[in-house]
């Protein structure tokens, strides 16, 4: 008999949802029930999910009905042991028979290559979607990402939001079913103020078309998506023609502004052209971050005294609509225009002493402390890197000064980009102002890297003072707690010191970082956690940049301090491990390894002696050991990481000839010794660069 298919339409109608959160909810919503599909052998076709901001909704076309008849078959105990020589059922085979139910006498024989058992075979009807979903789909919601729950009414249902109604409906069947407390059913809710009433949905397949249609609500999250960046493009093409542009600074600010509409229209207004002489930053943060607006910007890429919003309604009158988010702008700008000017009265320098108030860290003292640190620190980097140390003191000193500034206070998104603007104001260097708004690159993965070398040592010094202290008081990270954003802080000094080709000798900023704290560090471990911790990231950092594990393991058998010096290696032996040679040189220094880790007396001999070679293998060798030692040494100390490997490459055919023709672990005590520490010297030759004999 054909198991019938059809569409299945599970909807999940709530209070409004967390407009950051609808995409990671719809998908792992999706992604769980395809998976527990899968687990339990109900076949479909497509997995497909809609989300708004009252609903999580599934689609899954062309669902069996039920699952496949199966037949179990279980094996008992072998022919030989499930009867006794008269023929008769032994202990074991009764108590099989009885754990499948049966009489010994109905049991069946398994024949196999390996022999021959008693058996059970029994036919398992498949069991039907109403009987396996409702448990499916409650197990699921109960798992979706949470970052907090809430609870309703008097139950114990806890959901993201409280949950109004859900619809379960295989094809035009409602699976009759009670889940989070809630009957099943058909309905669903339209638009809150276009189409306020409820409305069945006669079957799954047509949920998005009526949905459009009849509730005035555009269920795909992609499709309302693309509507609201094509109609903010339109709106301000009508408005203004070609004189500006739409920006939408990124995906993440698209995809909350289409999680709180359900029915997207774009509308574009103006404000006042005298804000403009507020810094654009301020501007773009109130309209962005705190109205969800879309600035406007012209052909340079300069604020223009526009906006576009996004509504949730299609008004009769637009107009007012529009005039209202110009009044509730213009207040916010007003206030930050305000902020901008009495902050202006007040010097970055006399807010030092305010940084006292504040306490950066219990036990690591207040921001000023961490100011001082910041300065002398920065002031160590700076001199390693050949760096301006009156303006690295100046940078570090003044670097959290506008976190005490009242638009910092109001708009916290703002902190550096304002330090900046007051720099420039009180005329400091150009580089100081500059190295204030570029402290805090990269703020996530993939995110510019401070432009400036000031902003460079002052990111790296703040990233470094971050992680001694919280390494210092035993704050590190565990599984997915990150309360102080070490790994980004540690990605972010690797990205700088990697990207902008700087070379740093992390101990040495580690040991000036630990001596900076004037508080007792109770982690006596702390700087070898911290790079240990560092080359960790290192290693997430380069799966991203395809460099191999083996080639990464053979870099890091090294110490990493200089992660700029690692990477060229890391780059350099990822090369020669496309070379012919590699693979025999790999093996050899394995073999080298191996020789040397087992041999655990003590050699008594200090140079290698020609007096002990016995063949021309041993003594080629020990030349061209010589000769690589001489004509890399250059190489070696100017990074040339990977002329040095194709030198070494060349060593391939006399460390096969010494192999083949030499007995390294010879009886002769002076001999083995002699062979030990040629080994020795072409092991440290390689080691210089890696070890290869890690490499697979």
């Amino acid at each position: 008999m054909t198991n019938k298919t059809n569409d299945l339409l599970i909807e999940i109608h709530t209070e409004e949802l967390p407009p950051k959160a609808i995409i990671k909810l719809v998908e792992s919503f999706a992604q769980q029930i395809k998976e527990r599909l899968q687990k339990v052998e109900l076949k479909f076709a497509d997995v497909v999910f809609y989300a708004t901001p009252r609903r999580l909704a599934v689609l899954i076309k062309d669902l069996v009905e039920k699952q496949s008849d199966q037949m179990i078959e279980r094996k008992g105990p072998a022919m030989n042991a499930a009867f006794d020589a008269n023929g008769n059922p032994t202990p074991a085979c009764v108590g099989f028979a009885r754990s499948c139910g049966i009489k010994p006498e109905e049991l069946i024989k398994i024949k196999t290559e390996q022999g021959e058992w008693v058996g059970f075979r029994q036919a398992v009807a498949g069991k039907q979607i109403k009987e396996l979903l409702p448990d499916m789909i409650e197990q699921v919601l109960f798992a979706l990402p949470m970052a907090k729950r809430m609870r309703w009414g008097s139950g114990d249902t806890q959901f993201v939001r409280p949950v109004h109604s859900i619809i379960l409906l295989y094809g035009d069947q409602v699976i009759d079913a009670v889940i989070m407390n809630i009957k099943t059913g058909r309905t669903t809710h339209g638009h809150r103020f276009q189409a306020p009433e409820t409305f069945p949905i006669p079957t799954a397949a047509t949920y998005a078309s009526l949905l459009k249609t009849e509730g005035h609500v555009i269920a795909d999250i992609f499709e309302r998506r693309e509507k609201i960046r094509k109609d903010a493009a339109d709106i301000v093409k009508k408005t203004m023609g070609d004189k500006g542009n739409v920006y939408i600074s990124s995906d993440e600010l698209l995809d909350e502004v289409t999680g709180l509409v359900e029915w997207p229209v774009a509308l574009c207004g103006q404000f006042d052209t005298e804000f403009l002489n507020v810094p654009e930053e301020v501007l773009i943060s109130a309209m962005q971050d705190h109205q969800r607006y879309f600035p406007v910007l012209d052909k340079q890429h300069k604020l223009l005294p526009y906006f576009v919003t996004i509504s949730n309604i299609e008004s009769h009158d637009p107009k007012r609509v529009i005039h209202g988010n110009e009044r509730v702008l213009r207040a916010r700008l007003s206030d930050a225009a305000f902020f901008f000017e009495t902050d202006k009265k007040e010097n970055l320098e006399s807010r030092l002493p305010l940084l006292k108030n504040i306490v950066y860290q219990a036990k690591l003292g207040t921001l000023h402390d961490k100011a001082e640190r910041l300065s002398k620190l920065s002031v160590f980097i700076a001199e390693k890197l050949k760096i301006n140390l009156e303006q690295a003191k100046r940078a570090g000193l003044l670097a959290k000064t506008d976190l005490v500034s009242n638009m910092v206070g109001e708009f916290p998104e703002l902190q550096g980009i304002m330090g900046y603007y007051y720099a420039k104001h009180e005329n400091e260097p150009s580089d100081v102002a500059i190295a204030m708004k570029e402290q805090y690159m990269p703020r996530f993965s993939g995110d510019a890297l401070p432009s400036n070398a000031l902003g460079q040592v002052l990111a790296i010094a703040d990233r470094i003072d971050v992680l001694v202290g919280a390494f210092g008081i035993n704050q590190i990270p565990t599984g997915d707690k990150d309360p102080y954003g070490l790994r980004r802080a540690a990605l972010g000094i690797l990205r700088i010191l990697i990207e902008k080709k700087i070379h740093l000798d992390l101990k040495q900023v580690l040991d000036c970082a630990v001596g900076n704290y004037t508080v007792k560090l109770e982690n006596k471990d702390a700087i070898a956690q911290i790079l240990k911790f560092l080359q960790e990231r290192l290693r997430s950092y380069y799966v991203d940049q395809d460099i191999s594990a083996d080639v990464f393991a053979a870099v890091a058998a090294n110490e990493i301090i200089d992660p700029l010096d690692a990477h060229k290696r890391m780059l350099a032996v990822q090369a020669f491990k496309k070379l012919t040679e590699a693979e025999t040189l790999s093996i050899a220094n394995k073999r080298v390894s191996n020789i040397l880790a087992k041999y655990e007396d003590k050699i008594d001999a200090e140079n290698i002696d020609p007096v002990f070679f016995e063949g021309q293998a041993e003594k080629i060798l020990a030349q061209q050991v010589d000769a690589k030692n001489k004509a890399v040494a250059k190489l070696y100390e100017s990074g040339k990481y990977d002329e040095v490997l194709l030198q070494l490459a060349e060593l391939r055919k006399p460390i096969d000839d010494f192999f083949d023709q030499v007995m390294v672990m010879t009886d002769d005590k002076k001999r083995r010794e002699n062979r030990l520490l040629l080994l020795k010297k072409l092991r440290a030759l390689f080691l210089q660069v890696a070890d290869i004999a890690l490499l697979q």
